[in-house]
């Protein structure tokens, strides 16, 4: 973040009521920040591209692949006991654990069963692709739902001091009112 974005950031944050900013912290010890930011803000638009080809197992992979991504910043920004784990499944179940919702736990879930039987049952027979549409459809705002949860339930308050607070590389400051108004008016992930 160059001086400027950085000054017009703090003066956001002086502005803004307190809570509106949130640091959330980074969930890799060596960040490809700028990568990851440059494929953020092309998922959604590579989503309603595969939709719109018919890529259906491209949709549903990229889906988890957001939905992954959000868990860790969830575990990791909650009080929790052991290390993060990778395999998608059970990084589910210790969020659960910490705090996700069972309604909200149960859908991911139930997607995630889902998305293994795409990724690895397409071509041995065990699903078609009218089932995979039906996945997809269902899975619509299901991204969203979780990123706003994330939002509202974990994460440091930012204050106007800012400046002061221990931050690191890969650590990220959201506008918390304005990141649920987008995720509400945007076109499903």
């Amino acid at each position: 973040m160059s001086d400027a974005e950085t000054a017009d950031l703090l003066r956001l944050i002086r502005e803004a009521p307190q809570g509106t900013f949130k640091l959330y912290r980074g969930t890799e010890n060596e960040p490809e920040v700028e990568q990851s930011m440059a494929n953020l803000a092309q998922l959604s638009d590579r989503i309603q591209c595969a939709r719109s080809a018919n890529c259906l197992i491209e949709v549903i992979s990229l889906r988890l692949q957001h939905m992954d991504l959000w868990l860790r910043v969830f575990y990791e920004n909650i009080p929790h006991d052991g290390q993060r784990q990778r395999e998608f499944g059970r990084l589910l179940r210790q969020c659960f654990d910490a705090g996700l919702t069972k309604t909200l736990y149960d859908r991911v879930h139930a997607f995630n069963d889902h998305r293994i039987l795409a990724i690895h049952g397409f071509v041995l027979g065990q699903t078609t692709y009218d089932e995979l549409a039906a996945i997809v459809e269902e899975s619509d705002g299901l991204a969203e739902v979780l990123v706003e949860f994330v939002l509202l339930n974990c994460g440091e308050i930012v204050t106007a001091e800012f400046e002061n607070q221990p931050h690191h590389r890969g650590d990220a400051v959201y506008n918390v009112p304005a990141m649920i108004q987008q995720l509400r008016s945007s076109p499903s992930i």
